[in-house]
């Protein structure tokens, strides 16, 4: 009996499952290794100073990290409101204004949450394990030979804490990537459920329906002999704004007022349309990322999108870019819609633009060398970074003492440098460059995921 299936092509195709279930496992120890007073006392009490939280004064110090339990992770932030949206939907006591401001948060994650019966502890595995399965199909479609690479990069982030909480963001993200995984196989009904399923989970359908009509009007622009093809975002748009209205009718059997409540209830955390006045954050920490975030999405983003334009071209466009210039302009609205409707806080920016499958499809594209990065220089990364620190974290209020709060902002600039210069290295740099920034980004992630269970400042 030939075993044809047990060959190396096929074992390879394991290869990144394995990278993921090894980066949560490496996740746990190293985490439960800092809350040994032995480790944490010896190694980490001199860089790593933690936050506390008594009776809700936030005060630094230097203590190991505080064990992980379901009832921290179901109470913090924004998951407290999940977790009752889970339980009670949107039934709320009149008297309970904290529960009314629940109907900023879409219900798909929570009825997710709530048909696993998974405790706090338990979704966030799940999330973890759905986050690596998205990004397996977001890999697979973009950077099919680069799947081990692609797993690589992505987990080199100091941004993956998001994907540990009980938040929306590994949910979004599967559900997007089904719809790409929709798009790609040519299965229009899975590709509509996909935005559908998507609308339901977050309330982004501005930023999608403008990002699909701004894409198709970018293409107008920029290719000769191009027409606008109003029909190519009639499907999704529809699908979007299905989605959203189905949201809002959900909502609305738990209330009497608007369909649009879900939009008036942002306005407790001051969202709404405003002139920036100054730089701001709610955390150290998350205002570091969110930096970086603005200047990757600005700087980049806009010099990549002129050039484009200004160069112009009068071939047959590839349908895989198509995606990625979507992805940028995505970026970029997130980014403007956070500047102008948080009047300059910038708190959870880069949660909206780099822990999105956007970020990802961009990264994957580049991985793909579909599109070169000629533009991205290491001498130019690396000026904008130093002008970056140097003027927004100086001016922003937080003071320029470069301390253990800004290791994010550190470890996504040297993530930057490394995937640009990837390409020239040989294996021995690769896994040295890539050891490096996976045992960096563990630390970094685990001190958020402490920080949030302790209900310290908030960074996301």
């Amino acid at each position: 009996m030939k075993l044809d299936i047990i060959n190396i092509k096929n074992f390879k195709s394991f290869i990144p499952i394995g990278i993921f279930g090894a980066y949560l496992l490496a996740f746990i120890i190293i985490y439960k290794c800092l809350e040994s007073p032995s480790v944490y006392d010896k190694y980490f009490a001199k860089i790593m100073p933690n936050y506390e939280n008594i009776n809700g004064n936030r005060e630094q110090v230097t203590k190991p990290f505080i064990s992980i339990s379901s009832k921290a992770l179901e109470e913090t932030n924004d998951a407290a409101s999940y977790f009752q949206i889970k339980n009670d939907y949107y039934n709320y006591r009149a008297d309970d204004e904290f529960a009314k401001y629940n109907f900023g948060f879409f219900p798909l994650f929570p009825i997710v949450w709530k048909i696993t019966h998974l405790s706090g502890k338990g979704i966030l595995v799940f999330n973890f394990f759905l986050f690596a399965i998205s990004i397996l199909i977001l890999a697979s479609v973009f950077c099919p030979k680069s799947m081990v690479t692609a797993s690589l990069v992505v987990l080199a982030l100091p941004t993956l804490t998001v994907y540990f909480v009980p938040y929306s963001e590994s949910v979004f993200l599967f559900c997007i990537s089904i719809a790409i995984l929709g798009w790609k196989r040519k299965w229009t009904s899975i590709f509509l459920l996909g935005l559908f399923l998507a609308s339901c989970t977050r309330p982004v359908f501005l930023l999608l329906i403008g990002s699909f009509i701004a894409t198709e009007i970018f293409f107008f622009i920029r290719n000769k002999n191009r027409h606008f093809e109003a029909k190519k975002i009639l499907l999704p748009v529809a699908a979007i704004l299905t989605g959203t209205l189905c949201v809002a009718l959900f909502q609305k059997t738990f209330h009497h007022s608007s369909l649009l409540t879900f939009i008036e209830a942002q306005k407790h955390w001051g969202t709404f349309l405003q002139i920036p006045k100054t730089i701001v954050d709610w955390s150290n920490e998350g205002y570091a990322m969110n930096i970086w975030a603005m200047f990757f999405a600005f700087i980049f983003g806009f010099s990549i999108l002129i050039k484009e334009l200004i160069k112009k071209s009068a071939t047959k466009e590839v349908s895989f870019n198509w995606w990625y210039y979507f992805s940028w302009i995505y970026i970029i609205a997130a980014s403007v819609f956070v500047v102008i409707l948080q009047g300059g806080c910038f708190h959870s920016l880069y949660r909206y633009t780099l822990c999105t499958p956007f970020f990802y499809i961009i990264v994957f594209q580049h991985l793909n060398e579909s599109k070169k990065l000629n533009l991205l220089q290491p001498y130019m990364v690396t000026a904008l970074s130093i002008f970056s620190s140097i003027y927004f974290i100086a001016n922003g209020g937080y003071g320029n003492n470069w301390n253990f709060t800004k290791v994010g902002f550190v470890l996504l600039s040297l993530n930057l440098i490394f995937f640009i210069v990837l390409p020239r290295l040989n294996l021995i740099s690769k896994s040295i460059g890539f050891g490096l920034l996976l045992l960096g980004g563990i630390i970094w992630n685990c001190y958020l995921l402490n920080m949030f269970v302790s209900q310290a400042w908030i960074f996301l």
